[in-house]
């Protein structure tokens, strides 16, 4: 289902960074009791008081859960957040300017029409959850499109590496 014929999206291998990632994420790490630890940041209370005060907030949290599993655009969502907190709209275009299509539209259609308290609630919630489990794969949380995955212990042994030719100088 790759849409690698993007006429929207010029740089294939960085649409091809975001198809790897999405198939590295593994589900059972799945670990909502840590994620739901996690409380809004200080500039985010609005959102807090605003769903403490909403009677539908649980059932609006599930429907639109269940949207970002079904569409797979919880990457997409990590990337569009700092530290938990979603970032501005500018900076959310530039940062998934290289994420699939399919993906993109998903994503525009969940920031357009879901409450703002369930949207950040639901920010923070993937963000975490993505970044615990690639810490957890790889050792670090950090992922761009445009930066190689981090290298896997497995990597380092002498079959996976190239021949290391030193010279010696045999003049002196």
């Amino acid at each position: 289902m790759r849409d690698r014929a993007n006429k929207f999206n010029d740089n294939p291998t960085a649409t091809d960074a975001w198809w790897d990632e999405l198939e590295r994420f593994e589900f059972d790490s799945y670990d909502p009791f840590t994620v739901d630890c996690a409380e809004l940041a200080d500039e985010l209370v609005a959102y807090k008081v605003r769903a403490d005060e909403d009677p539908n907030f649980q059932s609006s949290m599930e429907v639109w859960e269940d949207f970002i599993w079904m569409k797979t655009i919880w990457l997409a969502l990590e990337q569009c957040c700092y530290q938990g907190v979603l970032l501005p709209k500018g900076q959310i275009e530039l940062r998934v300017m290289t994420c699939p299509v399919v993906h993109r539209d998903s994503l525009g259609y969940f920031l357009g029409h879901s409450p703002a308290h369930v949207k950040h609630h639901l920010a923070l919630r993937f963000s975490l959850l993505v970044r615990i489990e690639r810490a957890r794969r790889t050792g670090s949380p950090e992922w761009r499109p445009t930066k190689p995955p981090p290298r896997s212990p497995y990597h380092d042994t002498v079959f996976f590496q190239p021949p290391k030719l030193k010279g010696r100088n045999y003049a002196r």
